[in-house]
């Protein structure tokens, strides 16, 4: 009698069992999904941030690039009408000693506007690269921390 009055104890005891097995292997799964969305939602938002840094430093480049072209094609059309005016400078020459002054005027005046351009494009590559080149820069840092912070962890 004891059997039979044990059995339905047991098989009561073996159903919560049961019951508590699947109950907490349920509540592990929902938690692990839970988890799974938001660290998937988390790498989304970094992607489409890394997106965004991208495109910001390829409109950056752009716009350097074009301010580069606008700017040399302007220093040329200027040194092309100083040349054009020294040319006509140079053929008013009454001898070959004023010839020489005004050739040699005109050399070092543009060498000095050539280098002087060439300063200040220089300076201007410069802020463009700079300008292009911090959107990937601040991405490369939120990774680096995204890691550290996964080391700390």
């Amino acid at each position: 009698m004891a059997t039979a009055k044990s059995a339905p104890r047991a098989a009561k005891s073996a159903t919560e069992a049961f019951e508590q097995v699947t109950s907490a292997s349920t509540e592990a799964v929902r938690e692990n999904i839970d988890r799974g969305i938001a660290a998937l939602s988390e790498a989304s938002a970094f992607g489409k941030q890394n997106f965004e840094a991208w495109m910001a430093s390829a409109t950056a480049a752009q716009k350097g690039f074009e301010t580069l072209s606008a700017r040399t094609v302007a220093f040329q059309k200027d040194a092309m009408e100083k040349h054009v005016a020294a040319a006509k400078a140079l053929m008013t020459s009454k001898s070959v000693q004023e010839f020489v002054e005004k050739q040699n005027d005109y050399a070092k005046s543009s060498f000095e506007a050539y280098v002087a351009e060439l300063t200040s494009v220089s300076d201007l590559v410069q802020g463009v690269a700079k300008d292009t080149f911090a959107p990937i820069n601040d991405r490369v840092n939120a990774a680096a921390q995204l890691i550290q912070a996964g080391a700390v962890r």
